[in-house]
């Protein structure tokens, strides 16, 4: 029985390396989102917190008002950056999808080249089978028309 080969072996193998590193690359930018999300969150929290305080026209209250401005520009910064990975993820996200649909593709195509195959085999076998079958029922023909001679 031979064995079974995928001609296109090599090519899997390919993709599925591409499909991992670009799925390393989706948990990157996933997690550079997720970074600017926490940080967004930590400004809004600072944000409400010095707004309680600048309502005081004290010393701390003019000094919570300066650092409540320099919040409000990191904050448009950090989105700024924010809108950046995002589109960063969505350009690795679709790369991704690609890559995985590619794989998808080959592997199902070597699972129908091995069901074949492993058919095939499976009807040589029988084919096998039969002819010694038939072999069997011709000896033992054989010999009871010998015997009955």
């Amino acid at each position: 029985m031979r064995r079974f080969r995928f001609r296109l072996a090599s090519v899997l193998r390919l993709r599925s390396q591409y499909e991992r590193s670009a799925r390393r690359e989706l948990t990157a930018a996933m997690a550079e989102v997720h970074s600017f999300d926490q940080r967004l969150a930590a400004a809004a929290q600072g944000l409400r917190e010095c707004g309680d305080q600048a309502a005081s026209h004290s010393p701390v209250g003019l000094l919570a008002r300066a650092l409540e401005d320099g919040l409000r520009r990191h904050e448009w910064r950090l989105r700024g950056d924010r809108e950046q990975a995002q589109q960063k993820l969505d350009v690795v996200r679709a790369d991704y999808v690609v890559k995985v649909r590619d794989l998808r593709t080959l592997t199902r195509l070597r699972e129908a080249q091995h069901a074949e195959w492993r058919l095939e085999v499976q009807k040589g076998e029988q084919a096998e089978l039969d002819e010694l079958a038939q072999l069997a029922r011709t000896a033992a023909r054989a010999r009871s028309q010998a015997g009955g001679a």
